[in-house]
């Protein structure tokens, strides 16, 4: 069964086993002093026509057209998404938790960003080995597939009882910046299924849907006009309050990544974007 139609069944007892490559901390040591690709590129070139007889404007124009072919390389891609993976699993481990991307928590909001990383801090660091690393151009299927720079991880972990746990996560680039959009083990997959076998009221589960789906539509278009404001998680679930409320409900049409940032610095829990009527109404929940 392929990671994509795990999605299909989110609540599955058990990830997808994959062959053993090499630990977290392997991998994040030997791509830490690898040689970046591109500056290889140009060097190659730089001597290979330095002592030729090219006008200087020629030479120029030849660096310029050496560094247009030598594109980002996919591996040092996959070490930077890496690298962005371990950063997140030492943050669930500490007193300042880590952020998700908010667009990942709308696509697959059965599990919030604090099922992540609590999940994720119960696994002992030392233990993670690195099983699969790939490249994705999307991720997701129907309305949950979301387009764009992906790196997809999967490990062989041991829990803090000595227990193997599998894990999976997925990353997201926006701005050369990623960010966990997607995590999930066998033990939270486990908290997944108690929590829907327990049920609910059904109007209110689809009155969340609804709420959650006109978010979703309007976060698409703020954030595909900026897309700073992906950091900003959105919060569906959380109770609106003048003393949550940091600052004025603002227009979809209004909404500046400037402006959050600095509202985003007046809070000192967790600071997310949600809506009341027509308005993005910036909590501090």
């Amino acid at each position: 069964m392929t990671p994509q139609q795990r999605l299909k069944s989110p609540l599955a007892p058990r990830l997808e086993s994959r062959g053993l490559l090499h630990s977290l901390g392997l991998a994040l040591t030997k791509n830490r002093f690898a040689p970046d690709p591109s500056a290889m590129c140009l060097i190659e070139f730089v001597k290979k026509n330095s002592l030729r007889p090219l006008g200087r404007m020629f030479f120029a124009l030849g660096i310029i057209f050496a560094l247009s072919g030598c594109g980002e390389d996919s591996e040092r891609i996959k070490t930077q998404g890496i690298k962005a993976l371990n950063n997140w699993f030492l943050a669930s481990a500490s007193d300042i938790p880590p952020t998700c991307h908010a667009f990942g928590l709308a696509k697959f909001p059965d599990a919030n960003c604090e099922d992540m990383y609590l999940h994720a801090a119960k696994i002992k660091p030392e233990s993670r080995t690195i099983t699969s690393s790939r490249l994705l151009k999307c991720f997701g299927q129907g309305s949950k597939e979301l387009c764009g720079e992906f790196v997809e991880i999967w490990l062989n972990s041991v829990d803090q009882r000595d227990n193997p746990i599998q894990e999976g996560a997925v990353l997201k680039r926006d701005d050369g910046v990623f960010r966990l959009y997607w995590y999930r083990s066998d033990a939270l997959f486990t908290t997944l299924t108690k929590r829907a076998e327990g049920g609910g009221d059904e109007n209110n589960r689809r009155a969340l849907e609804d709420k959650q789906a006109l978010l979703e539509a309007v976060y698409a278009e703020i954030v595909q006009r900026q897309p700073a404001l992906y950091q900003y998680v959105m919060c569906t679930d959380a109770t609106v309050s003048s003393s949550k409320l940091v600052g004025k409900p603002v227009n979809p049409a209004d909404i500046s990544a400037a402006d959050m940032a600095v509202r985003a610095q007046q809070c000192p829990d967790d600071f997310c974007l949600t809506l009341v009527g027509k308005r993005i109404a910036p909590l501090c929940n």
